[in-house]
């Protein structure tokens, strides 16, 4: 986890120095050494899945279908509290992120979920996790090492009750959250910041980024985007249990991360296509692709987009409550017990045209050759995002859902 404090912070917020105190955390030490190269790929990939789609779905029933955020991170800070929660918070919050009650079992899961994201000099993710806790606070030893050492969250500390009006423009500065309304009346505040802008593996053409109508989900023109075009053998499949099709294109040097791009056919009701949606449908996603015998034509709009999502809300809606007003349910991450007033994510992401490779050249079919794409007659000989869309990152080695989102607003609007 990459934290950047400002200089100008440096008075404000602190790193946190635990104190000891009367804490009991019972079941969530490591009694003996686990077995951390056990293969729980599958398993991991799957339980990833499912907060991804409840996340996904929930924003969705929230939303104009027009946002931006990762479930990833949302899990991490979720886990790192969990390890800090009394019993009856503890369960809940390991059965909604899908987590073991053995604590090696959670290790395993830590370490693959927080290996998901490797900075280079062609794909730059940052990713920040922050418990900002009062400076009257006192963090309970053992929870904040294990936190740490498991690179869940990171424990800042700031006047929040003394100050809240520098700490809040400091705060900002610090993550950039700005349409969002910190509540500091409280001891603590969760912020959460995730920023990615990164190089295809190959580049769209540059002269063919052109400005095109863009509909809604009935068909009608809503506006106008800058389509990023590219005309290559493309890995392209039909999700048969929604009727959708989907695109996959490659990030980064040796594609190590994959973008996927979804839009539902034959619909005007795309949230209740969203709503019925499980693990067994992301699975078929990538089971569905299959490389196109001939150069097909990809569109995408170039984006440029922003969301501060109010976590708390959503959780809140999902039953997750104790977190934020029990004192008993956060009594073994401090003293006295750190009861969040906002739990805000923060997520920019940016699709251009660069690339790492140069744009496919051109290639001309023999007599002999055949212009059959080989895919599902379903899917045609094209992918054009000139309607709402869905798509997410994935890193290539376990395809864990990183970041997700949907557009359905044009650039250009009338």
């Amino acid at each position: 986890m990459h934290i950047i404090l400002l200089t100008s912070l440096a008075a404000t917020l602190a790193a946190c120095s635990p104190e000891p105190h009367s804490f009991n955390l019972d079941g969530t030490h490591i009694s003996e050494p686990c077995n951390l190269y056990e293969d729980v790929s599958r398993k991991f990939r799957a339980d990833l899945y499912n907060i991804s789609l409840i996340t996904y779905q929930a924003l969705a029933r929230r939303s104009d279908l027009n946002y931006v955020y990762s479930p990833l991170s949302i899990w991490l800070t979720l886990a790192g509290l969990a390890e800090g929660a009394d019993y009856h918070t503890q369960q809940q919050l390991f059965n909604f992120l899908k987590l073991s009650t053995d604590a090696c079992s959670r290790q395993k899961y830590y370490r693959r979920a927080t290996s998901r994201i490797v900075q280079s000099d062609d794909v730059n993710i940052i990713n920040n996790r922050i418990l900002l806790i009062d400076s009257g606070v006192t963090l309970n030893p053992t929870w904040y090492d294990l936190v740490l050492k498991n690179n869940l969250l990171e424990v800042l500390s700031a006047p929040l009750r003394s100050n809240p009006i520098l700490t809040t423009i400091e705060v900002k500065q610090l993550t950039n959250i700005h349409n969002s309304r910190l509540d500091l009346t409280g001891n603590s505040i969760l912020l959460d910041t995730i920023d990615y802008n990164a190089l295809w593996t190959t580049e769209f053409e540059h002269a063919k980024i052109d400005r095109s109508p863009f509909f809604n989900q009935v068909g009608e023109l809503v506006g106008f985007v800058d389509l990023m075009r590219m005309k290559k053998r493309a890995r392209l499949g039909h999700i048969k249990s929604v009727n959708a099709k989907a695109l996959e294109l490659p990030v980064g040097q040796d594609e190590r991360f994959k973008m996927v791009f979804v839009i539902f056919l034959e619909t005007n009701d795309v949230n209740q296509k969203l709503n019925i949606l499980d693990t067994s449908v992301a699975f078929e996603v990538f089971d569905s692709f299959k490389t196109s015998y001939v150069p097909v034509e990809v569109a995408i709009p170039r984006v440029l987009i922003t969301s501060e999502v109010d976590v708390r809300s959503m959780l809140e809606e999902l039953g997750i409550t104790s977190l934020w007003n029990d004192p008993v349910a956060t009594r073994n991450i401090s003293s006295p017990s750190a009861l969040p007033r906002s739990y805000v994510q923060r997520t920019a992401l940016t699709l251009d045209n660069r690339g790492l490779l140069p744009p496919p050249p051109p290639e001309i079919l023999g007599p002999l050759d055949t212009p059959v794409t080989g895919l599902d007659p379903k899917l045609g000989n094209d992918f054009i995002a000139n309607q709402p869309f869905f798509f997410g990152l994935f890193d290539s080695e376990s395809l864990t859902c990183i970041i997700a989102a949907a557009i359905s607003a044009p650039t250009y609007k009338f």
